[in-house]
């Protein structure tokens, strides 16, 4: 579907350059998954989230060992207890085996949304970046190469290490 629209758009651009006046077009791209992943930003927000995912890691495998050593005693107490005492271990077993397996889904789920809001907002900074920049030089059109709808595009209209150079600038400044 993106593929299509942008298409559209890039079919629309030059329709309505020939009927605009004859202002020269000037047309650009940039690739704002490349900015993302180069940028000081996306680097930043990258290893934030490694680091968190670490300690989570850290917590799970506590909780992991403690499961394991429960089934290990488990195991070497089964010919000892009761048919009831085995019973209840077991079932405790079981619920601390579950607690673990929705806890492990729970901290893929938030570092996957934090990963998600984090760079929705590196990308939604690094397009007003471009549109600064298109307004400053007088682009007519600057074109998203990573979405796939831009086939082929001169490098020297490729605008990306601009914007992150731009893009980080901002970053290190603390603005917007």
């Amino acid at each position: 579907m993106k593929k299509i629209i942008m298409s559209f758009i890039f079919v629309a651009a030059f329709v309505m350059a020939g009927t605009a006046s004859a202002k020269e077009m000037k047309l650009a791209h940039a690739n704002l998954q490349k900015a993302l992943n180069d940028s000081a930003a996306g680097t930043a927000a990258k290893n934030a989230l490694q680091e968190e995912a670490k300690k989570l890691e850290e917590q799970l495998n506590v909780k992991q060992e403690s499961l394991k050593k429960m089934k290990s005693e488990m195991d070497k107490m089964a010919a000892v207890w009761t048919k009831e005492a085995r019973d209840l271990k077991e079932a405790e077993f079981r619920v601390k085996n579950q607690e673990f397996q929705k806890q492990y889904m729970d901290f893929g789920e938030e570092l996957n949304k934090k990963k998600q809001e984090r760079e929705a907002q590196i990308i939604n900074e690094l397009r007003a970046i471009v549109e600064d920049m298109a307004k400053k030089k007088g682009y007519t059109y600057v074109f998203e190469r990573s979405l796939g709808g831009l086939l082929y595009a001169p490098s020297q209209d490729d605008i990306t290490d601009e914007v992150i150079k731009l893009y980080d600038e901002r970053f290190k400044s603390g603005g917007k």
